[in-house]
């Protein structure tokens, strides 16, 4: 037992570099492997709980004060029997668009803070004295409250991560035909539109300043945000039920439920952390194959210490020990640190998803075990292979290996094989390094599919990274219907008078009719009938319209409708059944063809159809709205306000884009964590394996020196061997990573709930994912050469 430990201390300080560079592997294997474990078993739990540390809204809901009066809806709060906190913005102005370096984000809308900024944040949850508080916004940590002063805003964190805005920053609020600029002064979290799912983007100015700002086509839109004192869904049911008995009104269209703010928030980063998981087992596989790859090398490397040890009368028990403690040593220290770093890591890396969401009250309780059972798996691992290397040493001839330095073997007749004399045809270092990859295969065949794995994820990273920087480009892929321009009636004139005509503009590409609508559904076992988000389209579907179904189709007669995943798998439903629904005075029951994927309103969203638009939306006394999709040439925010001019009050033409916009500007950040990691672990285990590798040829390096061979020939017979079988891997991962494996991800993609999975071809992605891993091949192939050269001929040999 003592013979075997010392001779394990002894092979670990003797090859300290080589031990490093395994440990080093172990250990990214280890955080990965941790990242994987958490991003799979905990990230729902991590994220739900700290949207709830937000202690935001609950519930929302819009109103126009010209239906009900703030007084009326304050009062009917005040004498609730219910225990809640509630807050009303009574005024606010809606912004056209919002504008910082030519990118411009619609749908923006400014509210005016109350008097007391202040008393809110100081406010327990359970606070029983008063039913006022500051629910929204919410302020960052490290930041005090100041109200803002003229011409000074507050943005949230969704505006800043779209626009790369920061604090003092100026910003153009675009207000009906006015420009104003503004200073932002501090930037917040909105518990209710600041998710990725909503395309609604709240700012803040000064109590008393909103009159300051010029007049919008629409200020008489009031908010009431109520957090209950406990929160179920048949406490929120029963005061929606309430309160539409109350008003004789339903609340549906203006009601954002906790499930709809809620997964407004998680859902895009909960697709995120999957990916993640995704990435992190596939590079954990392929690091712990190369540690297991090392670990053989090292022992066929070692052949000749375990003659020596044998024919000094180690038993073959003492020496597999011996190695056992070594790889033990090295396993178990890298594992640890592995492990501990996986934990950092993690939470590093949700901290800063949730941090651009503005969340910061994050606790980690439930993943303080995870590390400490990854280590043990890691550490076992790495000794249950040990064993299969280190069993061939009971066949161990100390004759063979200290002679010829390799395993006894069957002797067998050789193969008659081709010339292996240089025959001066092409240059001596090409033919030689030819014929070394020849004689070791399984080296640079193993070097080759190490940059195949790695060449293919980097691709796919850089195409996803890439589409989704350009989400709108391709808005069906993500579960939205392109759009451009929203028109709408002002008057008495139906826009489907002048859609014709607005059809043959060349400027349009093709138009479509659409409304929201708010039919009532009753789910099966359940008394209350809640009102579904739907939007209604016109028949027939115009053909250049390329929604995407995740199954099934879309509706193509009255009674047929499509529903979203979420609302599918919410309420057990499946293509071929059929929902009951009140709309316009009566009850129908329509047929689910198609299950589709979006992520506006979380999902829980129904597509209907009707043959004539205007007279489906008469009853609700308005009529039907279109959809302008614009061809590629045309700025949509010119050609609105060109509309506008020329129908002169008659329409409203709005330009909006699809949740695209926002969704970029939130997942882009993930999807470039998941980069920056995948990029961090490559050039660590590519830099790791060129030097071992190369490391091991010390001797044939000092022969090759002592028959003459310059530095630069050396250096270009390696060259020639690493990176031609790099560059082979690479370009077979890159071909592979463009055309084959995001096919194969569309399975798992449409388990995130997208149509197919998000993949862009770019000439930067192509180009780095082409000369990446070869140029970190052809660095530490340099560095390595450099540094053996260095030593002397002699010692290489001996060595």
């Amino acid at each position: 037992m003592r013979a075997s430990i010392m001779c394990g201390l002894a092979k670990v300080k003797r090859r300290k570099i080589p031990n490093l560079l395994m440990g080093i592997c172990i250990m990214i294997t280890a955080a990965l492997l941790v990242n994987a474990v958490v991003f799979l078993k905990e990230l729902d739990v991590i994220f739900n709980r700290a949207y709830e540390g937000m202690e935001g809204a609950q519930m929302c809901c819009l109103w126009s004060k010209g239906a009900v009066s703030c007084d009326a809806v304050e009062e009917y709060l005040e004498g609730s029997s219910q225990d809640f906190h509630y807050q009303i913005t009574e005024n606010t102005k809606t912004i056209d668009y919002i504008e910082k370096d030519g990118v411009k984000l619609s749908n923006g809308i400014l509210l005016e803070l109350p008097k007391d900024i202040h008393r809110g944040w100081e406010l327990e949850e359970n606070t029983p004295s008063s039913k006022i508080s500051l629910l929204s916004p919410k302020i960052l940590e490290d930041s005090e409250a100041e109200m803002p002063k003229k011409d000074e805003i507050w943005i949230t964190t969704k505006i800043a991560n779209i626009l790369g805005l920061k604090v003092g920053d100026e910003v153009s609020l675009k207000l009906a035909d006015t420009s104003v600029k503004v200073k932002v002064a501090k930037i917040v979290s909105d518990p209710v539109f600041g998710g990725s799912s909503t395309n609604v983007y709240r700012m803040w100015c000064g109590y008393n300043m909103l009159s300051d700002f010029p007049l919008s086509e629409n200020n008489s839109v009031s908010y009431l945000e109520i957090r209950f004192g406990k929160y179920s869904p048949l406490t929120e049911q029963t005061f929606i039920r309430e309160t539409e008995e109350y008003f004789q009104m339903p609340l549906g269209d203006t009601l954002y439920t906790y499930e709809q703010i809620k997964g407004g928030y998680m859902s895009v980063y909960q697709m995120a952390g999957k990916v993640l998981c995704l990435v992190s087992v596939i590079l954990s596989v392929t690091v712990i194959a190369l540690a297991l790859f090392l670990i053989k090398s090292d022992m066929d490397e070692d052949v000749r210490n375990m003659g020596i040890y044998q024919s000094l009368g180690m038993t073959g028990g003492q020496i597999i020990g011996a190695y056992l403690f070594c790889y033990g040593i090295i396993g178990t220290a890298g594992a640890a640190l592995g492990s501990t770093l996986g934990g950092w890591m993690s939470k590093g890396i949700i901290t800063k998803i949730l941090g651009d969401m503005g969340i910061y009250n994050i606790s980690f309780n439930g993943i303080k075990y995870y590390p400490v059972l990854v280590w043990f798996i890691v550490a076992t691992v790495i000794m249950v292979a040990c064993f299969g290397a280190i069993f061939k040493i009971r066949r161990l001839n100390a004759s063979d290996a200290i002679r010829n330095g390799i395993w006894k073997t069957d002797k067998k007749e050789r193969k008659v094989g081709g010339p292996t004399y240089y025959d001066g045809g092409s240059s001596f270092e090409w033919y030689y390094a030819v014929r070394g990859m020849e004689n070791k295969k399984v080296r640079y065949l193993y070097i080759a599919g190490i940059s195949m794995i790695f060449g293919c994820l980097l691709s796919v990273c850089m195409g996803c990274l890439h589409a989704v920087k350009n989400i709108d480009r391709e808005p069906e892929a993500w579960g939205f219907i392109r759009t451009d321009i929203y028109v709408t009636s002002l008057e008495n004139t139906p826009v489907s008078s002048v859609i014709d005509e607005l059809e043959k503009d060349p400027g349009v590409d093709y138009t479509y009719g659409v409304n929201k609508v708010y039919p009532k559904y009753q789910p099966q076992g359940k008394e209350e009938w809640q009102s579904m988000v739907t939007e209604l389209y016109e028949l027939p579907w115009n053909e250049k319209i390329k929604d995407k179904s995740l199954y099934g189709r879309r509706p193509k007669e009255e009674n047929e409708i499509g529903i979203g995943l979420t609302l599918a798998e919410e309420y057990g439903l499946k293509i071929g059944d059929t929902m009951e629904l009140f709309i316009n005075g009566e009850k129908k029951e329509y047929e689910i063809t198609g299950i589709f994927q979006t992520l506006s309103n979380s999902g829980k969203v129904i597509r209907m159809v009707t043959k004539d638009l205007d007279e489906f939306v008469e009853a609700s006394g308005g009529f039907g709205d279109y959809m302008l999709v614009l061809s590629k040439s045309q700025d949509k925010w010119k050609y609105a306000e060109e509309l506008n001019e020329k129908y002169d009050g008659m329409f409203t033409f709005i330009a909006s884009k699809s949740n695209g916009e926002n969704i970029t500007g939130m997942l882009a950040p993930a999807v470039g964590t998941i980069l920056a990691v995948l990029l961090m672990i490559l050039v660590l285990v590519t830099e790791n394996l060129t030097f071992l590798l190369v490391r091991r040829e010390k001797k044939l390096i000092g022969l090759l020196k002592a028959v003459g061979m310059t530095s630069w020939q050396i250096l270009k017979i390696y060259l020639w061997r690493n990176c031609l079988a790099a560059a082979f891997g690479n370009t077979l991962g890159l071909l592979a990573g463009t055309f084959i494996v995001p096919r194969m991800l569309t399975p798992y993609a449409k388990g995130l709930g997208i149509t197919e999975f998000p993949f862009a071809s770019s000439f930067s992605g192509g180009l780095a994912g082409i000369s990446l891993l070869p140029v970190c091949i052809f660095i530490g192939t340099c560095v390595v050469v450099k540094v053996i050269n260095r030593v002397t001929v002699k010692e290489l040999v001996s060595e």
